[in-house]
């Protein structure tokens, strides 16, 4: 099932049976913070204006008919330059896998065309397909030392539980600030930043789901719902109240 709603020059169309996302952001100027995704792959393309994108240790200005791609867990950022016009796309590592590239670029194309308020030249779409292709790794492992992998696992997992890094840190008898330095060099975010992250990735998960707000803030785990609209906000740079008609489902 497709949906697409135009919410503050944002556009959300979503593929739920193959895992893909397409994001158009119309005439923006929403900067967004350092943060990675920690199972998607991204694949963007500058349609108007400019954006200062960072991404690892890379930092370049992204222009019209500029393209790029980010691998999972990379820490990126976007800086907006004024008003900027951008397409993204958002692909399921699992999709990766365990598709080939044909029926992944296949499914790119429906949801290109079922994005009714996007015209696309053919150079701009091969330029989107093309990043596929040159893909080196199709697996796109994320190699992490076992005693921090198994602390990133269960906030990807649960990021909704209260953890403590004293704690973490001498289960592992190192110090909390050389266990917060190991973390930040593995994923690229300090353990809170990652914690956060993930827990508005669940909201949004959940907010198509559940009624109320503030309960999806509480199940989310956050300390109450002032406290994730501002996170929230930070992050995808919507409300969650805009987010949610944004991803409404169409009849």
């Amino acid at each position: 099932m497709t949906a697409m709603q135009k919410i503050n020059n944002v556009q959300y169309l979503y593929d739920r049976n193959v895992d893909i996302e397409l994001i158009l952001c119309i005439d923006s100027e929403i900067s967004y913070p350092v943060h990675n995704h920690v199972s998607v792959l991204t694949i963007g393309l500058v349609l108007r204006g400019s954006i200062l994108l960072t991404a690892g240790e890379d930092h370049y200005t992204c222009r019209k008919d500029g393209s790029f791609t980010i691998l999972p867990y990379v820490p990126h950022s976007i800086e907006a330059q004024g008003p900027y016009s951008l397409l993204t796309l958002c692909i399921s590592k699992n999709i990766i896998s365990n598709y080939s590239k044909g029926e992944i670029k296949n499914n790119i194309c429906h949801l290109l065309a079922a994005a009714s308020e996007l015209e696309l030249t053919e150079a701009q779409t091969f330029q989107l397909l093309h990043r596929l292709d040159s893909l080196n790794n199709p697996s796109l492992s994320h190699p992490v030392e076992p005693f921090i992998d198994s602390a990133k696992t269960q906030m990807e997992r649960c990021p909704e539980t209260k953890l403590s890094i004293d704690e973490m840190a001498r289960s592992l008898h190192i110090s909390k600030y050389h266990f917060i330095r190991r973390f930040k060099q593995a994923v690229g975010l300090t353990p809170h930043q990652f914690q956060i992250q993930n827990r508005v990735r669940k909201a949004q998960h959940m907010l198509n789901d559940v009624a109320s707000i503030a309960e999806v803030a509480l199940i989310a785990g956050f300390c109450d719902q002032s406290h994730f609209v501002r996170y929230f906000e930070r992050y995808v740079g919507l409300t969650p109240t805009v987010y949610r008609l944004s991803c409404k489902p169409l009849p």
